[in-house]
């Protein structure tokens, strides 16, 4: 892994991290209803999506990504459920990773990186909240926990869905317009 790699990697990041802190947090500190930062997931998808961009499929980058996300966030609670959560968030890093930066050159022969960044987005925002339950389901007991999914998630998931595409191919045009201006 070279230095650019490594920039890169920390710039989206901390934009992440940025975008947690100023956006993500602020509708449920607003409302008080958990989950409700998920109708903001297009500005992560929009970062996330030219970060797989950028990282050409090359492995453990945005694995890399996502646990310094994680270490980062970690000072928004210092509760062990804090920690819970950022165990899913580190697992969703990893499969995507693995699954979508294995078929990134097949993406990139046929000229669709467009839509392997946009299904790579689909997939982690629809699966994020499966791993926390999951994750979750270690540690407390299931009622609770599956009470409140399934509160949340039935009307959450298709404007995830939605935000998903629209931050992938967002994503996707950014990079374009960044790529051309790249030496």
């Amino acid at each position: 892994m070279d230095r650019k790699d490594l920039t890169l990697i920390i710039m989206f990041a901390v934009l992440n991290f940025v975008f947690a802190a100023l956006i993500g947090q602020v509708p449920r500190m607003i409302t008080g209803i958990p989950g409700i930062g998920y109708m903001l997931i297009i500005f992560y998808s929009i970062t996330i999506s030219v970060a797989l961009l950028f990282y050409q499929g090359r492995r453990w980058r945005f694995l890399m990504q996502g646990i310094l996300f994680a270490i980062l966030t970690l000072s928004f609670g210092a509760s062990s459920a804090a920690l819970i959560s950022k165990i899913s968030l580190i697992i969703n890093a990893f499969v995507l990773d693995i699954v979508f930066n294995s078929f990134y050159n097949s993406f990139k022969k046929r000229n669709n990186l467009k839509w392997w960044v946009i299904l790579g987005q689909v997939y982690y925002w629809t699966t994020e909240s499966f791993w926390l339950v999951l994750v979750n389901l270690m540690f407390y007991p299931w009622e609770p926990v599956i009470a409140t999914w399934y509160s949340i998630m039935p009307f959450m998931l298709p404007i995830m869905i939605i935000e998903a595409i629209a931050g992938g191919y967002l994503g996707y045009k950014i990079f374009q317009q960044v790529k051309k201006v790249q030496p």
